[in-house]
């Protein structure tokens, strides 16, 4: 991987909408858009991996410590991932949990939407991830594998977020083969992903923004189907006008009873 001047960045830059703050009285949300060029024919949402967590299965407190520390039981969650467990599985999807706490699998889906359906503390005591602005190896290596069949360069661009090195005098674009990306993050050069992925020709573009929990993809109808049908990426399609702040609100469903005349869950 060698470093790159931030020209090679301009393209990306210089195409996104530009960004609110929430305290801004017009902020409506925050978008794909704002996140990559508009331009792309499809776009598809890659949900970083959660994993059933068991510590607190298999050292449980004792009753008396339960109950004096006000720990909810969250017997509904424990048994899913006991169960999970007992079937040799680690993994748990994000759909399955969306199935198990009755929370639509739409495409402004965020984790925040699970944690309002459970009592405060169940997340962290059963749930590991999903990472924030990071993917797993396995979800990197497979990425670079579909993207590989899209691309014809032999080398792509990544860029790393500026937030975390602000004042910091060092390169955060760099151009390198697909292959090269898991094992470039080993060195521990970066406690993130890179933030941006793109071939010379700009015909895709992947971006993990650092504070969230999925990573999006904009490119050919092509590879966001092959993405979407992908079995180790788990992949929900949307919009560049799809909302990817955590304040997207849940929206109403059939299986959602809701008395908001908006149509829409509220906090």
């Amino acid at each position: 991987m060698q470093p790159r001047n931030e020209t090679e960045f301009e393209w990306i830059a210089k195409s996104r909408q530009p960004s609110m703050g929430r305290e801004d009285r017009n902020w409506t949300g925050n978008f794909v858009s704002n996140l990559m060029p508009a331009t792309f024919k499809a776009y598809s949402k890659i949900l970083h991996r959660i994993d059933g967590w068991y510590e607190n299965i298999d050292n449980p407190l004792s009753p008396r410590e339960v109950s004096f520390l006000k720990i909810p039981a969250c017997e509904k969650l424990k048994k899913f991932v006991q169960d999970r467990r007992n079937l040799q599985q680690s993994r748990i999807r994000w759909k399955e949990l969306a199935e198990l706490l009755n929370v639509p699998f739409a495409p402004e889906i965020n984790d925040g939407w699970y944690r309002t359906k459970l009592e405060e503390g169940c997340w962290p005591r059963f749930l590991h991830g999903p990472n924030e602005g990071a993917l797993e190896e396995e979800e990197y290596l497979e990425l670079a594998r579909v993207l590989r069949v899209f691309t014809e360069s032999a080398e792509c661009f990544f860029r790393f977020a500026d937030i975390p090195f602000i004042g910091e005098d060092r390169p955060l674009l760099f151009k390198g083969g697909l292959e090269e990306i898991a094992s470039f993050l080993k060195t521990g050069a970066f406690q993130f992903s890179p933030e941006y992925w793109w071939p010379p020709e700009h015909d895709w573009c992947v971006c993990t923004e650092y504070d969230l929990a999925f990573t999006v993809v904009g490119g050919p109808v092509r590879l966001i189907s092959a993405l979407l049908e992908n079995p180790v990426l788990e992949c929900l399609e949307v919009t560049a006008q799809a909302r990817i702040d955590s304040f997207a609100p849940i929206p109403r469903t059939a299986h959602l009873p809701d008395a908001n005349p908006n149509n829409f869950e509220v906090d």
